[in-house]
């Protein structure tokens, strides 16, 4: 009598952990999709970020162009930097030029 009621109650332990694993298993999916939903919009945010960022690259060097007048040390930066990158450019096209003509 004492052993089946120790096999009972071993049984209702088992189904009692089944359930729970059954639960934590359905709930792990659901964490899985809710992650990947995530990362997607995350990604889909980057991506919007990197448009944004490279309009306003564009932006900056249009004022540039333009010759808008700088308002802080980050638009001298930035002045000097496409004047560099310019000047690399032109560089290069020379280099190109004499290796065309010889």
């Amino acid at each position: 009598m004492v052993l089946e009621q120790y096999i009972q109650r071993v049984e209702e332990k088992l189904h009692l952990l089944v359930k729970k694993l059954q639960q934590v298993q359905s709930e792990n999916v659901l964490l899985k999709e809710e992650v990947k939903t995530q990362q997607q919009e995350l990604q889909q945010q980057q991506q919007s970020l990197q448009v944004l960022e490279d309009r306003l690259q564009l932006m900056k060097i249009a004022s540039t162009a333009q010759g808008g007048t700088a308002v802080a040390a980050e638009d001298e930066a930035f002045k000097k930097e496409i004047r560099g990158k310019i000047n690399d450019y032109i560089k290069e096209i020379d280099r190109c030029i004499a290796l065309l003509n010889s």
